[in-house]
């Protein structure tokens, strides 16, 4: 979604499709591999640029597919903000997301194009995310004075006016061949620093000379927030919570696939008296439970605690629909937190509260 190569001024790399399948190529063999439910991302530092791939495994041909590919920037202008929305188009691609969000305590709200989103288990209104932001302007202007500082949200863009924090003359390389030199320039926001990154030529020649600490920039940008940083940063968090929050992400939409890499391969799943052995076998039988449940309206997910004796504490995810919740999942991770057993049951031995 944030494919902004001109921004470093490397349209020239992309100018071909072969050029196009030679960067990704690239970047796939010599970036950081990065785990995420429905895929996995390869994020390859070229300078103080960075090309993140987006791929997925084709369930078909068991290969690896590239879906597209996206750009970020080494910026450490870190946002903790809120879901007000999900704006994300339906022409978008696999792994691509777009977000409406908002400070606490704020009124500005900003559309996010989300890079490595699939790293997160759920995503939905007011959750919580930590971004690495970056921003790539369309149009931008440095002026003296003193700014407004403000975050207004478009369709798809977003025009703020901050001031300059540091700016510095960004580069990117092959390997250590130099390629190119672009702005690049720290802006405080009352969303928080962000870094915008442009070619010298979208700047006009009389303000030039203010592209500087302490002066006023105003832009129309294109904003994008990395949400593989801090817990995430290495991709998927296997767990008791995000484990269960990818699981409700599932009874609730559906999406099988993205339960994969939490599941062993020699898991077993268990829905009353079908028990299936074996990865496949497992995700096969939690799809036509997800599709039956889902076809009934029985789409509604909650964390409960077991309340038995023996069990008292454990954590357990609750299906049902508004009048009550008919089945609880009880999940049985390894020492990885992978998933050797799950079991959907409604036997009334197991005694649960709502978790806080």
């Amino acid at each position: 979604m944030a494919m902004r190569l001109d921004s470093f001024g490397l349209t020239e790399l992309t100018a071909k499709p072969e050029d196009a399948f030679r960067l990704a190529s690239l970047a796939m063999a010599e970036g950081r591999r990065i785990p995420g439910y429905g895929g996995d991302y390869y994020y390859d530092r070229i300078g103080d640029a960075a090309v993140v791939i987006r791929t997925r495994l084709d369930p078909e041909s068991g290969e690896e597919e590239l879906l597209g590919m996206d750009t970020h920037a080494a910026s450490n202008c870190q946002w903790v903000c809120r879901v007000v929305k999900d704006v994300t188009e339906e022409t978008a691609g696999p792994l691509s997301r777009r977000v409406l969000v908002k400070r606490d305590g704020g009124d500005d709200m900003a559309v996010v194009d989300l890079l490595c989103a699939d790293v997160l288990p759920d995503l939905r209104e007011g959750d919580e995310l930590c971004l690495n932001m970056v921003g790539f302007p369309l149009r931008i202007s440095y002026d003296a004075g003193e700014s407004k500082d403000v975050v207004e949200a478009q369709r798809d863009t977003v025009l703020l006016q901050g001031t300059v924090k540091d700016a510095k003359v960004g580069e990117t390389y092959f390997g250590m061949e130099p390629l190119t030199k672009f702005v690049s320039v720290t802006v405080s926001t009352p969303m928080g620093d962000v870094e915008l990154c442009h070619p010298m030529e979208l700047v006009a020649e009389n303000q030039r000379d203010l592209v500087k600490p302490g002066t006023v920039v105003s832009a129309l940008c294109v904003l994008s927030g990395d949400c593989a940083v801090g817990e995430y940063a290495g991709g998927i968090v296997y767990d008791e919570v995000h484990n269960l929050a990818a699981l409700t992400a599932f009874f609730r939409d559906g999406g099988i696939q993205r339960l994969r890499p939490l599941v062993r391969s020699d898991c077993v799943c268990t829905f009353l008296e079908n028990r299936q052995e074996g990865q496949e076998n497992a995700l096969a039988l939690l799809a036509v439970v997800q599709g039956d449940l889902a076809a009934v309206g029985m789409d509604r997910c909650a964390v409960g605690v077991l309340s038995s004796e023996g069990v008292r504490g454990q954590k357990c995810l609750l299906l049902g629909n508004d009048d009550g919740f008919a089945f609880l999942c009880l999940l049985q991770p390894d020492s990885l937190g992978r998933l050797r057993e799950i079991t959907i049951t409604n036997d009334p031995q197991w005694d649960f509260e709502l978790a806080e």
